[in-house]
């Protein structure tokens, strides 16, 4: 009998240990936020690779049409927005816009944007991080779209709690001299965001974001069509982001603006800022991303 137990002690200490072992989880929690210009934008647990290095998705897609006010008409605006994280901590972001208004569609103008995950520090469930980004916001040829060409440098910083996000963001546009006369000339234009987010489930997530803008007056006292007044803004900004396939959310949301430029809105239309959340109207809005 002694032989027997003495034999079955290290079988049974031996099973144990695999069934211990067996119960870890190595997984990763959570990861950084996913593309989309909403810094607490969180996504659902994800293995990283091997190498560490890529900590987001690698390719996203985003499309959204937002029904705002423009002079007294109503006017729908397609956003795509377009993400590239690389595992060399570089990502880039490419945006475009169009109007949808009675006189048909009108182009807009695209923007392009390199960026560096500069820090990251943390374990994933609760990590900070600090982006710095820069590009630029091209020039258009149609009616609705502004005919400068502007520079943007950014910075932008989250940290996670769980499933809670907090992302504070600040990006200065060095505005160019547009070339349509009728084009409303500009100074800087400064924008700081705050946003936060929660993760209801693998499926459901809230955000709301805060934005304030600030667009200065124009420098060149040259130019007849100009801002001669700064001009300030704020919108806020409720979310809900709605999984329907691992790979497919959907985005339903609204912008409030909290108080308005104070300022001439048929001349400030001229500024051509439809990108811009919140510029001449509240708006609501819809839209599908898609995550590689």
């Amino acid at each position: 009998m002694k032989k027997i137990v003495k034999r079955l002690i290290p079988a049974v200490v031996f099973s144990f240990a695999l069934n211990a072992e067996a119960l870890v989880d190595y997984s990763e929690t959570a990861t950084g936020p996913a593309a989309n210009k909403s810094a607490t934008r969180l996504q659902s647990p994800r293995v990283e690779s091997q190498s560490g290095l890529i900590w987001k998705s690698n390719f996203s897609l985003a499309a959204n049409y937002e029904a705002t006010e423009i002079n007294s008409e109503k006017m729908g605006i397609l956003n795509f927005n377009t993400h590239l994280q690389t595992p060399f901590n570089v990502f880039f972001d490419l945006n475009y816009w169009q109007t949808q208004s009675k006189s048909g569609p009108q182009k807009g103008n695209p923007k392009i944007i390199l960026g560096f995950n500069w820090l990251r520090f943390g374990s994933p469930a609760e990590e900070a991080r600090l982006d710095l980004y820069g590009g630029a916001r091209l020039q258009g040829q149609s009616e609705m779209a502004s005919s400068r060409t502007d520079k943007i440098v950014g910075v932008e910083t989250t940290k996670r709690f769980g499933t809670f996000g907090l992302g504070i963001g600040y990006d200065l546009t060095m505005t160019g001299t547009p070339k349509k006369s009728t084009d409303l000339g500009l100074g800087s234009i400064q924008r700081i965001a705050l946003s936060g987010g929660w993760m209801v489930s693998n499926d459901i997530q809230f955000e709301v974001e805060l934005e304030n803008f600030k667009v200065n007056a124009a420098k060149d006292s040259s130019r007849a069509n100009r801002l001669t007044e700064a001009a300030s803004f704020s919108t806020l900004s409720p979310k809900l982001n709605l999984t329907i396939v691992p790979s497919m959310t959907l985005e339903l949301g609204a912008r409030f603006r909290t108080n308005r430029a104070k300022t001439n809105q048929q001349q400030f239309s001229q500024a051509k800022l439809f990108d811009l959340h919140g510029a001449y109207s509240n708006s609501l809005f819809a839209g599908l991303s898609f995550n590689i």
